[in-house]
């Protein structure tokens, strides 16, 4: 199977199964959420200690650090030595790629994917509910308010699900200005799909979400989904600041998360690839920059 193919069946971690998909599994999960153990665990992936963890996390997940040269000329990694360069877990899974190798689809009126991920497609309906994975969601559960309603109803949401082995910064889909923002303390809720499946955890998890105003689409939403032992949702831009496609916008510290975009009605169409390949919920791998769609005025 090509890394291009449809992700129809994409098992979830054995562990993930168990907290999610059992009673027992549950009730540890909601101890260890009370105690705070994701919180204590990604101080220990910031720290020193945590460095003995990289070497095997890259052999285990076959990760290709070859995009990663820059780190050498910062000292954090030297490829001809390995991960033992970087300062902790977190300095290697919050690495940043070289300009060099990030490949954008430039072409004006493009669609491009803000991520590496698995991307699944929804029509938010007239009344603005949509459906994933059993659950009913309205747009105002991500947004913690009934404010954008209206303006996305009719639309089309677009979820990126980040898997732990994915490059986990992310870009802007198109050139524009950034409207107003909002971070959402939450809980931290993986993002596997039978997580999914037992709760709402586009409504439950922290999240952070931004109004772009885009030069092809409109106003898009985007909202960051933070997951288990995610410390961070990092935003480089503020209110008011001016951003180009493919630029990046930010990051997450420690595994897998997720971003959702919400487009106004009749804003995009996606590629016939797309359209097959997430069709009846399947998620689809795309990249950070490809091309996924396009802007229906064009």
């Amino acid at each position: 199977m090509s890394e291009q193919s449809n992700q129809k069946s994409n098992p979830n971690d054995p562990s993930v199964r168990f907290l999610y998909g059992t009673f027992l599994g549950r009730l540890i999960l909601e101890l260890c959420l009370f105690l705070k153990i994701p919180a204590i665990l990604g101080l220990f992936l910031r720290s020193p200690f945590s460095r003995f963890y990289i070497k095997s996390f890259i052999k285990k997940n076959k990760i290709d650090m070859t995009d990663f040269s820059d780190y050498k000329e910062s000292g954090l990694c030297d490829k001809t030595k390995g991960a033992k360069h970087f300062r902790s877990f977190n300095d290697f899974f919050t690495r940043k790629k070289s300009e060099q190798s990030l490949k954008i689809s430039a072409e004006d009126g493009d669609l491009i994917s803000p991520c590496d991920s698995l991307l699944s497609v929804f029509k938010i309906e007239a009344d603005s509910v949509f459906r994933v994975k059993g659950f009913d969601y309205s747009l105002s559960d991500f947004f913690d308010s009934a404010e954008f309603s209206e303006k996305f109803a009719g639309g089309d949401c677009l979820i990126f699900r980040l898997c732990a082995t994915d490059y986990h910064r992310f870009c802007f889909v198109d050139s524009g200005s950034l409207g107003e923002t909002r971070f959402i303390p939450g809980k931290l809720y993986s993002v596997q799909p039978i997580a999914c499946e037992n709760y709402r955890v586009y409504t439950k998890n922290r999240r952070f979400w931004s109004i772009l105003n885009t030069t092809h689409f409109g106003s898009v939403a985007q909202i960051e989904v933070g997951a288990f032992s995610v410390g961070g949702i990092v935003n480089h831009k503020k209110t008011g600041e001016s951003f180009e496609k493919g630029e990046e916008k930010g990051f997450f510290d420690l595994h897998g998360s997720t971003i959702v975009l919400l487009f106004e009605r009749e804003k995009i169409s996606l590629v016939p690839e797309i359209l097959s390949g997430t069709s009846g919920g399947a998620e689809f791998r795309v990249k950070y920059g490809q091309k996924i769609g396009f802007s229906k005025n064009e």
